[in-house]
């Protein structure tokens, strides 16, 4: 049986009646950044103590290494992260790479703001990491920055069903550049479910046909996972686009 989170919707629904434009993604976004801010005071030392929470660098440190081995980019290779948050796992691509060679967009800019507060100004003006919002601006932005990766960690898995296909939309357009690798994570599913409030899964088929342009070159399998009642497998998907 699938779980019910029929409170939260009916909570959701009303923000949305008194905010029509404003999405699932930045709805869940702005809850979780209000949550922070009440543990932490939003100034410098408060924006870092959350980051430090329990070390910025080490927080990311073993998914950005792996993220770092799967691609092994060059130093000159433009990196873009899609739901960059605060910075934890994009810091260490931008301590790698090239001075202009990482951008992370995010659905609020909080959220990096406290990375930028962790990283440090020296690290910040030398590696010169652009960031923006994910909104029409930001991601023509990142289509121009011709990034050589683009990446998206533990997002599509919350993104709501009504959103979806602006979410694969905006990979695609961020990874247009011919060759261009694309990764990300998710949950499978035999059919489409949600397995939490803010987790959807789906199946093999969806990631793929949501994808037109792409080759599918590696889709790694986790351990099955049960949540409110519901059987999902974790995978990691890399797609290339076609070089021509």
């Amino acid at each position: 049986m699938s779980p019910s989170f029929q409170k939260r919707d009916e909570r959701f629904q009303r923000f949305k009646e008194k905010n029509p434009g404003i999405s699932f993604a930045r709805y869940a976004a702005e809850r979780m950044h209000g949550e922070l801010l009440k543990r932490y005071p939003y100034n410098p030392e408060g924006a870092i103590s959350v980051a430090l929470e329990p070390s910025f660098w080490q927080a990311g440190e073993a998914k950005a290494g792996k993220l770092l081995r799967a691609m092994a980019p060059s130093r000159q290779d433009k990196v873009l992260e899609y739901g960059c948050g605060s910075l934890r796992i994009g810091g260490h691509f931008i301590r790698t790479l090239d001075p202009g060679c990482f951008m992370g967009l995010d659905v609020i800019a909080g959220f990096y703001e406290m990375g930028i507060e962790a990283i440090g100004p020296e690290l910040m003006a030398e590696k010169a990491p652009r960031l923006a919002v994910i909104d029409e601006a930001g991601i023509a932005e990142g289509e121009a920055f011709a990034a050589d990766f683009v990446y998206s960690n533990v997002v599509c898995v919350h993104v709501h069903p009504d959103e979806i296909e602006t979410y694969f939309r905006n990979l695609a357009r961020l990874a247009h550049k011919p060759g261009a690798r694309l990764i990300f994570n998710a949950r499978l599913t035999p059919e489409p479910a949600r397995f939490e409030f803010d987790g959807w899964s789906w199946p093999l088929e969806f990631y793929q046909d949501h994808l037109p342009g792409f080759d599918m070159v590696r889709a790694d399998t986790g351990t099955l996972q049960i949540q409110n009642g519901i059987e999902t497998t974790p995978i990691d998907f890399e797609f290339r686009r076609a070089a021509s």
